[in-house]
């Protein structure tokens, strides 16, 4: 029976890595994902095609990537970002805790202290919408998932911009993931159960081998969910205090808005090998989450009457077609890999509130918002190898290019129920125009091997551009400042590293890397009265920028390995949100001059007998901001020096493997002194793998097991003081991580 957590794999890397000589390695770890044999892959895992976007082992590139396997997502019953990097160092995901959008779950992540849009969420290849001011980013499910990718710092040369801050990338299981080496058809099964959001997850994956030629995968899951409870977080708001309408029918500032939430998913696939070297494969991906909220910090006495009803509805979807023709030549190109997909993501809104008006009348007041972003993506990368003197090459090259159609649309209708009236308008929030974004991009990396694969550099260039076409809609309140003029960038992006093999054991590395990513078209074109202050276009906005490097260095030995690496990035033009335009009351965004973070990071993982793997995991890192050139510097937020250690023990003989991770976290930094500082912890977290019979595995967790109170970052944006408006509305106890929980699934294969 395997580790959990990849660990067996990762230890398995780091011991072919060291046995296999230095003149062989880069030819080794530059075998395409598509061409390299199914007992190499099982070898060499965790690949990570990020890096270099032909698949390397994490022993081996020049860079800090966490990678979380399939088994690891079944075993810790992993459903959202939150449970995804909970035991990853450096980054945190971003929970969505305000009224104004009750609907719950992550809006992102943050890696290195960067988050939202400027990181960059991808499935199978596929870029994931971004987020806009009032909407989500919770586009995810981690049904079926292969594998997830999570890049720390700029990965822009290789993936494009929106890679500003990292890449979150997803793959999904093929069908030679289910079908068994000599069978003709295999599958999984999952029930899975978590306490934190009273969740259910059934999952059935299938798939058949209709000839030497032909296979198919088709995957069905359902996920059912509730809002999350927090137990140890304060019902009386803590240092805030709580003013919801208690009263009323009002929830307490511990608790979230009651939520049901129904995510529906299937996967279908499709690969045709046309011949030995050349494989045609079809993918259609639907995802559908809708959530149901009773609206309950609302109830009352109101200005207008008296609230009685207010429930939402979102309903968000996310539909990925695909196709992607992979070919082995062996040539002038070695491999061509062509991807063509189109994937439309948004969601639609319904809130309703129904009040008793002032006159005794029943007023139903219903507000629509209709979202979409939707990709024509197309991404051509071909391969060469060749020798020149004494040096190789591996040249990775290409073009990466899409089309984004984003729609913006808000409407309301208010009905007097008693009187027989009806009322249609165009309510004011965070509207922008709509528009289509257009890349067209050009990529190179060489991957030069010299001295018998002691020394290996790789240089990198991206031709980036982008076009954005803004278009008028009914939802926008018209603005002097608000420009239809085309926007378009270009930049030329560049990466260069290198490594060291001093021999077998010891290497080390060094990356400089850059990225820019263009404003969003709510940022340039956002245009709303909120009535005593209007949201107004930002047409002065330039692209975000950054430039980072990083050094580490690595020891690999037979039964384990370490690494440490230290980080510094410089973000130039970084966008701030909810800017007061002086003189006025006003709101818009800008870019302040600089962002600047740096860290230390270390991780290692020791197979101390056949039984017994040790894993460690550290990150310390720093940030600060300069509004202006010239200003003095103040503190960006970013997450507080964190370590965790991880045991995995196995008794074959009982078909158990017992796991346990403990984290320690130390207090967060905020802004300013004014601001709230969430306070260290430490969080031990228990797991159990228990095979009932073959192909039948109990995965049992109890997290938090010490029922420890604790904040996440998010925390360190509040102030020690506030308005009753603002803690009604955002309570700072709804950032209190969970209490102790449990965790249960089982998964049979077959």
């Amino acid at each position: 029976m395997r580790l959990s957590q990849g660990m067996r794999a990762l230890l398995l890397a780091s011991t072919a890595a060291a046995s296999m000589p230095l003149a062989a390695t880069a030819q080794q770890v530059a075998t395409s994902e598509t061409a390299t044999s199914e007992t190499a892959s099982r070898v060499l895992q965790p690949i990570t095609i990020m890096l270099d976007r032909i698949g390397r082992a994490l022993t081996d590139v020049a860079g800090h990537v966490s990678v979380v396997d399939g088994a690891e997502i079944q075993e810790k019953n992993i459903q959202s970002l939150e449970d995804l990097v909970r035991t990853m160092p450096g980054v945190t995901a971003s929970r969505q805790v305000s009224t104004a959008d009750p609907f719950g779950g992550a809006t992102g992540v943050r890696i290195r202290g960067v988050e939202g849009n400027r990181v960059q969420m991808q499935v199978d290849g596929s870029r994931v919408a971004e987020r806009i001011m009032d909407g989500s980013r919770d586009y995810l499910d981690f049904n079926f998932t292969r594998q997830v990718d999570v890049v720390r710092g700029p990965a822009s040369v290789l993936w494009g911009a929106d890679a500003l801050g990292g890449v979150v990338a997803m793959r999904t299981i093929t069908p030679d993931d289910l079908i068994a080496p000599g069978a003709t058809r295999g599958g999984e099964a999952t029930i899975g159960y978590s306490e934190v959001t009273d969740s259910t997850d059934v999952s059935l994956a299938f798939a058949q081998r209709f000839s030497d030629t032909v296979s198919m995968l088709f995957a069905r899951s359902r996920t059912v969910d509730h809002e999350m409870t927090l137990s140890n977080a304060d019902p009386d708001g803590g240092i805030w205090g709580c003013s919801r309408p208690v009263a009323y029918g009002g929830i307490s500032c511990g608790e979230f808005n009651p939520l049901d939430r129904t995510t529906d998913r299937t996967l279908i696939k499709l690969d045709w090998d046309l011949t030995p070297a050349q494989r045609l494969s079809f993918t259609y991906d639907r995802m559908d989450r809708l959530s149901e909220v009773d609206l309950r910090t609302t109830l009352g006495p109101s200005t207008t009457g008296y609230l009685i009803e207010n429930p939402r509805t979102r309903d968000i979807t996310r539909t990925h077609y695909g196709i992607t023709h992979d070919a082995t030549f062996g040539g002038a190109i070695d491999t061509l890999k062509t991807s063509l997909s189109w994937t439309p993501n948004g969601y639609k809104q319904e809130a309703l509130a129904v009040t008793r008006n002032t006159a005794g009348d029943t007023v139903n007041t219903t507000d629509y918002l209709d979202y979409s972003e939707d990709f024509l993506e197309l991404d051509i990368q071909a391969t060469s190898r060749f020798v020149v003197g004494g040096s190789s090459h591996v040249l990775t090259y290409g073009f990466d290019g899409d089309r984004a159609d984003t729609s913006y649309d808000r409407r309301r209708r208010v009905e007097n129920v008693t009187q027989g009236t009806t009322v249609d308008s165009r309510p004011s929030g965070f509207n922008f125009t709509d528009g289509t974004t257009t890349r067209r991009d050009l990529y190179l990396q060489d991957q030069i091997t010299l001295f018998d694969g002691q020394l290996e550099v790789t240089g990198g260039l991206r031709y980036a551009t982008y076009r954005m076409d803004p278009s008028l809609n009914s939802a926008v309140v018209s603005h002097p400042d608000n420009p239809t003029e085309v926007r378009t960038a270009e930049e030329l992006l560049k990466s260069l590293s290198a490594t060291w093999h001093f021999d077998q054991t010891y290497s080390v590395w060094a990356h400089y890397g850059e990225g820019f990513k263009m404003p969003t078209f709510q940022q340039l074109y956002t245009s709303s009265t909120q009535g005593s202050f209007d949201l107004v276009p930002a047409p002065w906005l330039v692209p975000e920028e950054v430039k980072s490097i990083e050094i580490g260095v690595r020891g690999v030995y037979g039964r384990g390995f370490w690494s440490v690496n230290a980080f510094k990035a410089d973000y130039d033009n970084f966008i701030e949100s909810f800017w007061f335009i002086p003189g006025t009351n006003d709101i818009s965004y800008r870019n302040i001059t600089q962002v600047s973070t740096w860290g230390v990071e270390a991780e290692g993982a020791w197979e101390v007998t056949n039984a017994l793997a040790l894993t460690g995991s550290l990150a310390w890192m720093r940030g600060e901001q300069r509004a202006s050139a010239g200003a003095a510097p103040t503190r960006f937020v970013v997450p507080p020096l964190t370590a965790v250690l991880g045991a995995t023990y196995e008794l074959p003989a009982y078909g158990l493997t017992l796991r346990a991770d403990a984290t320690f976290a130390g207090e967060v930094t905020p802004s300013s002194y004014a601001n709230f500082t969430p306070p260290s912890y430490q969080l031990l977290d228990l797991g159990a793998s228990w095979e009932l019979a073959p192909g039948t595995v109990l995965n049992m967790a109890v997290n938090n097991v010490f029922d420890e109170k604790y904040y996440g970052i998010g925390a360190a944006s509040y102030g020690l003081t506030t308005t009753a408006a603002t803690a009604n509305t955002v309570p700072l106890e709804l950032q209190t991580g969970a209490g102790r929980n449990m965790t249960l699934a089982i998964n049979y294969t077959f």
